[in-house]
């Protein structure tokens, strides 16, 4: 008798570790429908299956994806990093599609990749667009290579983009950069797509546009981060304590799996809150204007050659760093250590406001001289991490609403934006005045600043550069 109980007693302690080992080798689509859920809602939709809606991309009706975050560098290419804490499902499996009246909506997808977006590059501008799906409700990557024809492919429309100046593609808080979207058509014609997504030993690569041609031309060093995956982690421990996706130091620790494996019967999320039948697609063409105009933009698109991309028009920065494929890397920055994982940013444009003619070569200042303006800034760093922690943590507005820009005229040069005069004078950039960098935190740790993103800069004196003759600049410059 005391030998049965002993046995049960074992049983009792190896069935769950074995079950343990089973979920973490054998997941599938439901590790979305257990792990996403309070930051928004499942949607059921018609050719597309259950899809996830953020609560943000209700609430308010200019959000986009890829928006709150940055962009870094790493083993496989260019990778996103958000801020927001269902980023690390919905930037890295699946793809994007905006319905008509109802907004962005997510469609999971079941191989992890870098970032799933569209690439275009060229003169003083580069921009990213989400993917929208080939079609099905099985959205899996079958391993054949994206390339610069992925507009055409995927029927992907100027609305879809997020613009920012190249100068500012190093920065840490991207989503005061990105240009207002009614403008997206003038940088389309501008730019060429460079979309260069592969496929190798089971792994996706983003490279898209050239690492070393944005280092030479980026206001800051383009983050450098080491992917560093966890093949032993309990991915659904690590969603429910937000730890997914963490950057430690120099690294990017990913707990996710590389890929979930497809459900042998069909499995629904816990909550549908409705179900939504034949609700139209937007593809992002509107902004082109009519089925003529419409047109016109996609043969242009699909003549293009991503080999001639247009050079940028402003001052390469001199300490550059040199290109991932060579044999002796640089270092991502040559800034104080302290703020070596996060690259700081500069003052400039606001999401959604008019941008304002890009300046020239001579507004550039020499490294020096950009370093005095801009001081290193410390951030608290993650676990294990020596650095200084700050001592008030950053705050955000979830809820602020673009103001949109006058149109542009035809030929007329995009111009950097600037922000509206309806903003409180504590958040209005000045010229020449540093951006704080964002802390070097987990990205999806569980504490208190969650939710929260770098400070808004406070006011600056005009830069001694300015001369009479010049015309005056916008805030934020």
């Amino acid at each position: 008798m005391k030998r049965l109980f002993l046995a049960i007693a074992v049983l009792g302690l190896v069935l769950p570790a074995l079950r343990e080992v089973e979920a973490r080798t054998d997941i599938s689509i439901d590790f979305f429908y257990d792990s996403l859920g309070s930051d928004g809602n499942w949607v059921e939709v018609a050719d597309y299956g259950y899809c996830w809606q953020p609560a943000v991309a209700v609430s308010n009706s200019s959000w986009r994806p890829y928006a709150d975050g940055y962009w870094a560098y790493t083993d496989v290419g260019w990778t996103w990093v958000s801020y927001e804490d269902f980023g690390w499902a919905t930037y890295h499996y699946g793809r994007w599609i905006r319905l008509r009246g109802r907004g962005w909506i997510w469609v999971p997808g079941r191989q992890w990749g870098p970032a799933w977006v569209s690439w275009r590059t060229g003169g003083d501008y580069v921009g990213w667009a989400p993917l929208p799906p080939r079609g099905g409700r099985d959205v899996f990557y079958d391993n054949s290579p994206i390339n610069s024809q992925v507009d055409v492919q995927f029927d992907i429309g100027p609305g879809y983009y997020n613009f920012i100046d190249i100068r500012y593609i190093g920065e840490p808080v991207l989503r005061e950069r990105i240009f207002a979207p009614e403008q997206n058509v003038t940088y389309i014609t501008r730019t060429v797509n460079v979309t260069n997504i592969t496929y190798t030993n089971s792994t996706v690569y983003n490279y898209g546009p050239d690492y070393n041609s944005l280092s030479r031309y980026s206001a800051r060093p383009i983050q450098r981060l080491t992917l560093q995956r966890q093949a032993d982690a309990d991915p659904l421990a690590a969603a429910r304590s937000k730890s997914v996706m963490k950057v430690q130091g120099d690294k990017l620790v990913i707990a996710a799996p590389q890929q979930l494996q497809k459900s042998s019967k069909p499995i629904a999320p816990k909550v549908v809150k409705e179900k939504l039948a034949q609700v139209p697609v937007e593809r992002g063409w509107e902004p082109a204007g009519d089925a003529k105009a419409q047109a016109e933009l996609k043969q242009k698109i699909k003549a293009e050659d991503p080999r001639m991309v247009p050079p940028p028009s402003t001052k390469p920065r001199e300490d550059a760093a040199q290109s991932p494929g060579s044999s002796s890397p640089a270092p991502p920055a040559t800034i104080a250590p302290s703020v070596r994982a996060s690259p700081a940013a500069s003052a400039g444009p606001k999401t959604g406001t008019t941008p304002a003619k890009s300046p020239g070569p001579k507004r550039n200042p020499p490294p020096d001289d950009r370093d005095r303006m801009s001081p290193p800034i410390t951030r608290p760093s993650a676990p294990g991490v020596d650095a200084p922690q700050p001592n008030v943590p950053p705050s955000r507005d979830k809820g602020a609403k673009k103001q949109k820009p006058p149109a542009m005229p035809s030929g007329a040069a995009p111009v950097i934006p600037t922000p509206p005069s309806n903003l409180p004078p504590d958040n209005r950039k000045q010229k020449n005045e540093p951006t704080p960098g964002p802390p070097n935190r987990d990205v999806q740790a569980d504490s208190p600043a969650k939710h929260l993103v770098p400070p808004q800069p406070e006011h600056s004196r005009k830069g001694p550069d300015k001369k009479k003759s010049e015309p005056s600049e916008s805030p934020g410059q």
